[in-house]
């Protein structure tokens, strides 16, 4: 089975390496791609739209592929999975981090040149239209984690997604959230029980 990883603002696929690793000894097969103008320069759906050539590129027609998304990058694959039809497309869905109901570090960034920062504010559009068609995702598995000290999504219960099962990840430093063994193993444990 195919899993997608999308990053965050400010990252690249780099960020999923030891996430990527692991997938490919638990027998999946990777993809991480680095989105171009993921730093705030391209909306939301601009990115959405990426990651569905992405999917439509490397995941055969018929199949379903697992997707995880961290920080932004879970905003961006809601946003596929709902508004682009990409649901029909995913085994399995966990957000990592992502500000759900947005986040108020992302006034620090220029709208008017940075409008994926702006779809990140808390009551943005883009967000408001996310919940307003989650039931869309009903019949999907999804999971989502938090930082209950989360310094980047603020605040931090942002990132708690209500109405879809959240946990906390315990207390991880945002950019190294990837890379967290425990983050890790909770990720695996609900990705596999597709398998």
């Amino acid at each position: 089975m195919h899993i997608v990883f999308v990053h965050g603002i400010f990252n690249t696929g780099r960020v999923f390496a030891l996430m990527a690793r692991d997938a490919r000894n638990h027998g999946l097969i990777p993809h991480t791609p680095s989105l171009r103008k993921a730093d705030g320069r391209l909306p939301v759906a601009k990115l959405a739209e990426q990651l569905r050539h992405v999917i439509e590129t490397h995941v055969p027609i018929g199949e379903k592929c697992l997707l995880v998304g961290f920080s932004m990058g879970g905003i961006v694959a809601r946003y596929y999975l709902q508004m682009l039809d990409g649901v029909n497309r995913v085994e399995r869905f966990i957000a990592i981090g992502s500000p759900h109901e947005g986040s108020v570090m992302a006034y620090f960034l220029p709208s008017v040149f940075f409008p994926g920062a702006k779809d990140l504010r808390p009551q943005s559009k883009v967000l408001c239209d996310l919940q307003d068609t989650s039931h869309q995702l009903n019949e999907l598995p999804i999971m989502a984690l938090y930082n209950p000290i989360d310094t980047m999504i603020v605040p931090p219960r942002s990132a708690d997604w209500k109405g879809v099962p959240s946990f906390s990840s315990g207390w991880n430093f945002h950019p190294f959230m990837p890379f967290s063994p425990k983050v890790r193993s909770m990720m695996w444990e609900f990705l596999l029980a597709a398998q």
